[in-house]
């Protein structure tokens, strides 16, 4: 252990029961971290622990300061529901990012930490399946740079666009041509003139109603389309639900586009610290020709940069919108660890197998088969990369 994180103190595994006795705490550290993200704080968490986590067991590492506060946290479970045992970031495949939690200064040194406190479980686990982490983060250099304690033995890498939010909303529709402004204008314009309005729900119960409401409206949107939506069933809806619920009002935002009852569009935020996460859309069939969807987008841009937020990530997928609303690529990538055992190696030799077909040309052009946008830099949709000429946006309050 480096003599920095010795002098913070304690750096121990913990029970799930005392993390979530220790919410306040908890919920701080991550809006205060060094790369906040919704899908570490404890609403997010424990909802996904009482609606997915029967088949897994808590592995959540913790770093203290002498008071026994939390300076940095690794919320982990372990996948014992098959013969291979999968570490995997709690909340699983619906977050979409993974990460540390860490008091600014320590990344570096509590990625190190983590490590090695994993290998000396080495026996108790096979494969450790990272799905969306940001390659730039400590974590990633750690187990990319083939150390010799743990080590990526196979991975990928992802683009996934956000927004650098500036100071005020004229900066922002600056960036845009007068056509492209013009245009969005005109939409909105008309939206309000047939009579539409947008609406952010605060209240917990018309916040239920109107989650449901979403998922049904992606659901026949992906029905439709010939996509996938099976895992948008019953268990996710209560699970998305008991999150927001706790998550309101300064966690999630969740905005509607309304016109004479029915609803045009409804859009799921998700927010932590500096950064806002957009997390589902779903799309009525009324005014289609008016970009509903693109217009609440807009509305809920245009409330964050108000608020004082300075990213808004837009999820996965490389969808041509999300760059006409400006959108800037972050490089991701997924990746598994073996765990260093004979059993784990061999399980690990299998997963890598798997990413690797996955990322195949063949497997690619399935997915655009299936219409799921392509997370990697094409020909026809190359990176798009954050202007040099702009200063950098900080992630969190100096």
């Amino acid at each position: 252990m480096s003599p920095r994180l010795e002098a913070m103190t304690d750096s121990r595994w913990i029970e799930l029961s005392e993390l979530s006795d220790r919410r306040v705490q908890w919920r701080r550290l991550a809006a205060d971290s060094e790369f906040p993200t919704a899908f570490a704080d404890p609403a997010w968490i424990m909802a996904w622990w009482q609606s997915f986590g029967e088949q897994h067991e808590p592995w959540t590492f913790a770093l203290q300061d002498a008071d026994g506060s939390f300076r940095a946290l690794a919320l982990l479970a372990l996948d014992a529901s098959s013969f291979t045992r999968n570490l995997i970031f709690a909340g699983g495949t619906w977050n979409g990012l993974e990460s540390l939690i860490c008091a600014r200064g320590l990344e570096e040194q509590f990625s190190a930490a983590l490590i090695q406190a994993l290998a000396e479980r080495r026996s108790e686990w096979d494969v450790w399946r990272i799905q969306r982490l940001r390659t730039d983060c400590a974590l990633a250099r750690a187990l990319l740079g083939g150390g010799d304690v743990l080590h990526a033995a196979a991975h990928d890498l992802r683009l996934q666009p956000f927004v650098a939010l500036p100071a005020d909303v004229q900066s922002y529709e600056a960036q845009f041509g007068s056509k492209q402004r013009n245009t969005q204008r005109r939409k909105w314009r008309k939206l309000t003139e047939l009579g539409a309005s947008s609406r952010l729900i605060e209240d917990p119960q018309e916040a239920e109603a109107k989650l449901h409401l979403l998922l049904q409206l992606r659901r026949s949107r992906a029905q439709e389309q010939g996509q996938r939506y099976e895992h948008m069933d019953a268990r996710y809806e209560r699970f998305l639900q008991s999150a927001v619920r706790e998550l309101l009002p300064g966690g999630a935002r969740l905005w509607t586009l309304e016109l004479e009852g029915a609803t045009l569009a409804a859009r799921l935020n998700l927010i932590q610290g500096p950064r806002e996460h957009s997390y589902l859309l779903g799309l009525g069939e009324g005014h289609a020709n008016l970009s509903p969807g693109n217009s609440l987008e807009l509305q809920a841009i245009n409330s964050a940069i108000e608020q004082g937020r300075t990213e808004l990530e837009l999820g996965p997928g490389r969808d041509t919108y999300k760059y006409r609303l400006g959108g800037h690529d972050r490089e991701l990538t997924r990746l598994v660890v073996a765990s260093g055992t004979l059993r784990g190696r061999a399980a690990t030799a299998l997963a890598a197998t798997d990413l690797r077909l996955r990322d195949s040309a063949a497997a690619e052009a399935l997915r655009r088969r299936k219409g799921i946008t392509p997370e990697r830099a094409t020909a026809e949709h190359p990176a798009h990369e954050p202007d040099p000429a702009q200063p950098a946006i900080p992630t969190a309050p100096g």
